[in-house]
């Protein structure tokens, strides 16, 4: 029997598609791979941490929302001085997730241990202990990290993006001070940790956080993609 030919058309614009088809799967681009690292404009490493209730999580966690990653100790002065202004943050923005990975002393070891010291000093000060976490792993590794592989200056804080793109990073928050100590008004109500957070997060485009002028002008004196 003839095949009719409306029939062998269709079936040649058929099979004519699906040899297209494959040939653009095979030659689309892979997707790019994040690029790894800690500077403005890379992917945050993905960390893998527990809190106090022992429960694993993963900065992963936070995509598609703004969220604080810092490093601290209860060792380190400037550290816990910032802490009070990190909850008044996180009591005025619950929506932006902090967590606050522990650092042990250089010398030392025991990263639970370490852990367990800060717990201590939040409770015995009356400060919250829901943010303070241990890491357990990272990914990449530091080693497949390009440089820089990782930021050990503390307090370190990192802003990051709802891709996982690190908007700000800054590791003291005594730059207020040096800056209004530059400008000779120091004792004139130096912007805290808030302050700062809020402006970075209010220039870069964050929903529902606002700032004050004056943090603003600080935010722009050391990130220029505030002005």
């Amino acid at each position: 029997m003839r095949t009719p030919p409306a029939f062998v058309a269709s079936r040649n614009v058929f099979f004519g598609l699906m040899s297209l088809l494959s040939i653009v799967a095979l030659t689309a681009p892979a997707a790019a791979e994040p690029a790894y690292g800690f500077a403005p404009g890379d992917t945050l490493p993905i960390f893998t941490f527990h809190g106090e209730d022992g429960v694993r999580h993963t900065t992963a966690e936070f995509r598609g929302k703004w969220f604080l990653f810092k490093r601290g100790a209860e060792w380190c002065m400037p550290c816990i001085g910032e802490r009070p202004s990190v909850e008044s943050f996180m009591k005025a923005h619950p929506d932006v997730p902090v967590v606050m990975i522990v650092s042990p002393r250089p010398s030392e070891t025991d990263l639970e241990g370490a852990f367990q010291r800060d717990l201590n000093y939040q409770r015995r000060k009356g400060l919250r202990t829901d943010y303070i976490a241990v890491s357990d792993s990272r990914d990449p590794a530091p080693r497949d990290l390009p440089s820089p592989k990782s930021v050990t200056d503390l307090p370190l804080t990192v802003v990051v993006d709802p891709q996982g793109v690190i908007a700000a990073l800054w590791t003291s928050t005594y730059q207020y001070q040096r800056h209004f100590m530059r400008h000779g008004i120091v004792g004139k109500a130096e912007p805290e940790f808030r302050d700062y957070v809020e402006a970075l997060l209010s220039c870069k485009g964050a929903n529902g956080v606002a700032a004050a002028s004056t943090a603003l002008e600080i935010a722009k004196s050391f990130d220029a993609s505030c002005s």
